[in-house]
């Protein structure tokens, strides 16, 4: 067994086993006798494989855990950790393949670009950060009452954050709003435990709300729950 490439990892992604379609239009292509590309998945087959990693993330982007829309193709994509053009064997293996957001609009102009937009073709397989398992990930980073990210100290963790730009303005507003109003109901008395089981809750079509991963590992930094008498 070839020995694991140094890094640690980010946000995160609960890599299950390969979607049944991907794997269906896989062997499809082979006995076609086609080999498989990526460029090739189009229709059912990649829509069925965006949802299952849609599901594997609870509907979060991999890197800073915005919420995604599958309705809004602008504005998410399938990111490959590992890039295509560096390492075209992996441009269709599962645990490369992940979602990411896209670029957004505000007053009609398109945002400096963060997460997979911003990382491109970058990969430093000495120095990387892999998105699962997701509660690897987390440990190795924490969230500031600021909404800045910040690593643990690792060279690693400090180039992820570069790389992605997660401490872009637009991204820490948005989480610091959030971290102020868990502040203010944790000031106003609300259960800590209660908090965090209504982040933790996936919505009907298998997601959860945007930054969940924040307000999560937020809250449990505050404490533990008080046990019962």
């Amino acid at each position: 067994m070839q020995a694991p490439e140094a890094g640690v990892r980010v946000r995160g992604s609960a890599k299950g086993n390969e979607p049944k379609a991907l794997r269906s239009w896989k062997e499809g292509q082979r006995a076609a006798d086609i080999t498989p590309r990526y460029r090739d998945l189009r229709g059912p087959p990649q829509q069925e494989t965006k949802k299952a990693l849609f599901a594997e993330q609870t509907g979060q982007c991999v890197y800073c855990g915005r919420e995604i829309d599958l309705e809004e193709h602008n504005r998410h994509h399938i990111e490959h950790f590992r890039p295509q053009s560096r390492y075209p064997d992996k441009e269709l293996a599962h645990e490369n393949l992940f979602l990411s957001c896209g670029p957004r609009q505000s007053q009609g102009r398109t945002q400096q670009p963060t997460c997979g937009n911003k990382k491109d073709n970058w990969f430093d397989k000495d120095c990387h950060v892999e998105p699962a398992p997701e509660e690897v990930c987390q440990r190795r980073f924490v969230f500031a009452s600021d909404g800045r990210v910040q690593g643990d100290g690792s060279r690693e963790a400090d180039q992820m954050i570069e790389v992605l730009n997660l401490n872009y303005r637009e991204l820490t507003v948005e989480r610091s709003t959030l971290i102020e109003y868990l502040d203010g109901k944790l000031n106003e008395g609300e259960c800590l435990c209660g908090l965090i089981k209504s982040y933790e809750e996936v919505s009907s079509s298998g997601a959860r709300v945007s930054f969940a991963n924040v307000a999560i590992q937020y809250l449990r930094n505050q404490g533990s729950c008080p046990k019962p008498a």
